[in-house]
């Protein structure tokens, strides 16, 4: 799971794209318009990918936003040595959950599919570092191509409990 860019980050223009009929009075919202930036400015990617299938059929605008909001929970707990629990892509369409769960020094990630694609294999061990990474790493982009493309938003103090 990772952000990647189709295009050097100093040459995206800066997009102040709001949904119309959404009101930014919390932080899943002002989340879901950054989202939503990304996407118009065809400029980043989300990418996932595992359990039998390379590239999973998700977005920035839809599935990106239901996987960042849960991302700074996740973070509290992999930097307080805690390697138990769930990352829900729970957009229809997707439908998938990852479990996490601690085993011994490893971490194993079990795919949980709601749709008719069956995962395989169903489960995988990962370091922990490898787990703590790919978080921080999607969390630290997030911010970082944010703070280019939709300035404004990322810095609204709404965000701020959601910032860890």
């Amino acid at each position: 799971m990772e952000l990647t860019l189709y295009k050097p980050l100093e040459s995206i223009p800066e997009t102040e794209y709001l949904i119309p009929d959404l009101e930014l009075d919390d932080s899943v919202g002002i989340l879901m318009c950054i989202c939503e930036a990304f996407e118009i400015s065809r400029s980043v990617s989300f990418v996932v990918g595992g359990f039998g299938q390379d590239n999973w059929p998700v977005d920035c605008r839809t599935d990106l936003s239901t996987v960042i909001e849960q991302v700074p929970d996740i973070l509290t707990k992999t930097r307080a040595g805690i390697f138990s629990f769930e990352l829900d892509f729970y957009e229809q369409g997707i439908e998938r959950q990852l479990i996490f769960e601690e085993d011994m020094n490893l971490v194993k990630v079990t795919c949980v599919s709601r749709t008719k694609w069956v995962p395989y294999p169903s489960s995988v061990f990962l370091e922990k570092t490898a787990v703590s990474k790919v978080f921080e790493e999607i969390y630290i982009k997030f911010l970082e191509f944010s703070s280019v493309i939709c300035e404004g938003l990322v810095n609204n103090t709404l965000l701020n409990d959601w910032k860890v």
